[in-house]
């Protein structure tokens, strides 16, 4: 996969931010928020201990079966957070592909807050946490597209 093959290009470094913050204020928590900080752990990462290959993100490895696990791990954290944090995103990646844009927003940081508070509105969850959980979707849907999102929420109303 690689950046050659993504589904929109995006500017990772600021996702990544909200996902280290989240990682650093955050890791010494339990319950809900550690169980969603820990879904979006292992989705970038893999798991604690495991190897890690450089310009690559785990869920490069298997597609598939790491969206899939995201969203059952979110989901335990908290249900609904997965459909709440994945729908709106999902339908913004529609839209750049209906439209040839290739842009998901023009201030992502904004795009990302924006959708945060409206998250941690619906879930309980801080609004750091719920940015990291919004940065790691748009890292994996500009890296996957949307085909593995959608066929994970699907599976969810089953």
């Amino acid at each position: 996969m690689g950046s050659q093959s993504r589904a929109f290009p995006v500017d990772e470094t600021p996702l990544r931010d909200w996902v280290l913050k989240a990682y650093q204020e955050r890791r010494g928590l339990t319950g809900k928020p550690k169980r969603a900080l820990d879904a979006v752990r292992q989705f970038l990462s893999g798991a604690p201990g495991g190897q890690t290959v450089v310009d690559r993100y785990w869920f490069e490895e298997d597609p598939p079966a790491s969206v899939a696990s995201l969203v059952e791990d979110l989901e335990k954290a908290e249900p609904g957070l997965a459909r709440s944090a994945f729908e709106p995103l999902v339908a913004a990646v529609k839209d750049i592909e209906e439209e040839r844009s290739g842009e998901l927003a023009p201030n992502l940081s904004v795009y990302v807050s924006s959708l945060a508070g409206s998250l941690a509105v619906k879930t309980g969850l801080d609004e750091t946490l719920a940015c990291s959980v919004i940065s790691a979707a748009i890292i994996g849907l500009s890296r996957l597209g949307r085909k593995p999102f959608e066929e994970s929420l699907e599976s969810l109303g089953k």
